[in-house]
């Protein structure tokens, strides 16, 4: 049975999101006392990659926008470019 590249990838997402948690929940198990010790480090540290993200999403998006934007602009200017054909 042939599944769909969407379905695919959201599997992946779940497997990806389930190892990360794993990781973390093994380094916060090794490193409990650190944990305890740091919280507000740690959360400051979680907020600054989760910015991270959010920035990159944003800068993606506006580029994928932009790239669209360039290839409408190349198919107009080709539509008005004559045909390199010998009349």
């Amino acid at each position: 049975m042939a599944t769909t590249s969407r379905s695919r990838a959201i599997r992946l997402a779940w497997l990806d999101a389930f190892t990360a948690g794993a990781g973390l929940g093994y380094l916060a198990h090794e490193y409990r006392e650190v944990v305890v010790a740091n919280p507000a480090l740690i959360g400051l540290a979680l907020l600054l990659v989760f910015a991270f993200g959010y920035v990159v999403r944003t800068l993606v998006r506006a580029l994928r926008r932009a790239s669209s934007r360039v290839d409408t602009i190349f198919a107009e200017e080709l539509e008005k470019k004559p045909s390199p054909r010998p009349r």
